[in-house]
C-alpha cells in the first residue's frame, strides 16, 4: 500500500502546523517522521490516519483518494505511545479485540480468530503470556501487545506515534531492533513519529525531517546524516562543531588555517560557518603543515570504546568536541590540560545568509 501526501496544509487558529507538505511513501516502506516538538510530525500522522482533517491537500492510498474517508474506512492500524491496552482483558483478549468487534458480516469465526491471535503471539514471541493481564507485563511487553493488536485487523497501513517514548533506554533499544526485524518479516507500509534521532537512524528505511511545519530533507539514514542539506539538519542529527570563518575563492579561512571548499569557488569574501562532526576532528601532538589549530584538552571521558574529548581553541577560546578510538587515545597518551593540534577531516560550509534557522 503506497501513500501519496499531496499539498497538505493545516492550521490551528493562526498557527500553521503544516505548510504544503508533499511526500510519497512506497509500498512496504518503513518511514520515520523526525523533528523537534512542534514541527508538525504528529499532526501529519493523524491526518494520514484520518484522526485530523487538513485545511488543504489530499491523502492517497494506492491511487485512491482517502481524504474524506473515516479512520475505520482507511483501514489503518494505530499504535500510541502509552499502549492504550484494556486493563480488564488478558493478552489474548486484547489482541483479539479488533476482530471480535467487527460487524457480524465481516467478523471471523472463533477458530479463525484463535488462529490469528496465536500467529501474532508467535510473531511477537509472547505465546506463553497469552493469559496474563497488562498490569503483569513490562512496558516493552505491553508495547509489543499494542502492536500485535494493531496488526490483528490486517491494516493496509501501520502508524506509530512515538511508540517507544515511554520506555527506558535499554528497552527502547531492544524494541527498535525487534521492530526492524518484525518489519522485515511482515513488510506492511509503516510510518512512525519520533523525536529521537538515534531511533530514526536505527530503524527507518527513509527519514523525513520536519521543522516548523515544513520538510527540510528526505532520504535514507545515511543520506540525511552524511549529507545534510542545511544547518538545521546538521544541528538536529547528532553533535556538531561550528567553526566561524570567511570564504573567498574556494577557500575557507578558520583562524590561522585555510581549507579548500570547491563548492564555494564563486563566493567572494563572505562570513561562513563550517559544520564538523566530533568524529571528523583529527587529533595530533604536533602541527603538521598549516592546516592544524592549537587547542588544549579541557576534559576527557574515556568510558567505552570511544573517547570523548572537550577541547578549547587557543586562538579564540571556542570549545570543540572530538571523538577518537580508545586505541588512538592510548597511543597518543592524552591528558587533561595538554596542548594538542586539531584539523577538520570532513566538513560542510554554509553561508549564514543562505539559510536562517
Amino acid at each position: 500500500m503506497s501513500i501519496d501526501i499531496l499539498n497538505i496544509t493545516k492550521h490551528f487558529d493562526s498557527f500553521e502546523a503544516l505548510s504544503d507538505i508533499n511526500l510519497k511513501i512506497n509500498t512496504g516502506e518503513l518511514v520515520a517522521l523526525l523533528g523537534p516538538s512542534g514541527s508538525g510530525k504528529t499532526t501529519l500522522l493523524r491526518i494520514i490516519a484520518g484522526l485530523e482533517s487538513a485545511d488543504k491537500g489530499s491523502i492517497i492510498f494506492d491511487g485512491e483518494d482517502n481524504t474524506q474517508k473515516s479512520t475505520q474506512d482507511r483501514k489503518v492500524g494505530f499504535v500510541f505511545q502509552h499502549y492504550a491496552l484494556f486493563k480488564h482483558m488478558n493478552v489474548f483478549e486484547n489482541i483479539a479485540f479488533g476482530l471480535k468487534v467487527r460487524p457480524s458480516k465481516l467478523r471471523p469465526g472463533k477458530e479463525e480468530i484463535n488462529k490469528k491471535v496465536h500467529e501474532l503471539l508467535s510473531l511477537i514471541k509472547m505465546e506463553e503470556l497469552a493469559k496474563r493481564y497488562p498490569a503483569q507485563l513490562s512496558g516493552g511487553q505491553r508495547q509489543r501487545i499494542a502492536l500485535a493488536r494493531a496488526l490483528a485487523v490486517e491494516p493496509k497501513v501501520l502508524l506509530l506515534d512515538e511508540p517507544f517514548g515511554a520506555l527506558d533506554a535499554k528497552v527502547r533499544k531492544d524494541l527498535r531492533r525487534w521492530l526492524r526485524k518484525l518489519h522485515d518479516e511482515y513488510p506492511i507500509t509503516s510510518v512512525f513519529v519520533t523525536h529521537d534521532q538515534e531511533e530514526a537512524l536505527d530503524v527507518a528505511d527513509r527519514i523525513v525531517i520536519l521543522n516548523k511545519g515544513k520538510i527540510e530533507q528526505i532520504g535514507t539514514p545515511e543520506e540525511v546524516y552524511d549529507n545534510p542539506v542545511n544547518p538545521f539538519v546538521y544541528n538536529f542529527l547528532g553533535n556538531v562543531n561550528l567553526f566561524h570563518g570567511r570564504v573567498h575563492n574556494g577557500k575557507v579561512e578558520i583562524g590561522s588555517i585555510k581549507l579548500d571548499v570547491p563548492e564555494h569557488a564563486e563566493t567572494r569574501n563572505k562570513n561562513a560557518i563550517s559544520y564538523i562532526r566530533p568524529h571528523d576532528i583529527e587529533i595530533s601532538l604536533e602541527a603538521k603543515g598549516n592546516e592544524f589549530i592549537a587547542a588544549e584538552i579541557v576534559f576527557i571521558r574515556a568510558v567505552g570504546p570511544i573517547v570523548n574529548l572537550e577541547l578549547k581553541r587557543l586562538d579564540c577560546g571556542d570549545y570543540i568536541e572530538a571523538e577518537i578510538s580508545k586505541e588512538k587515545y592510548r597511543k597518543l597518551g592524552l591528558m587533561e590540560k595538554q596542548k594538542i593540534y586539531v584539523r577538520p577531516r570532513d566538513f560542510r560550509v554554509f553561508i549564514p545568509e543562505d539559510y536562517v534557522i
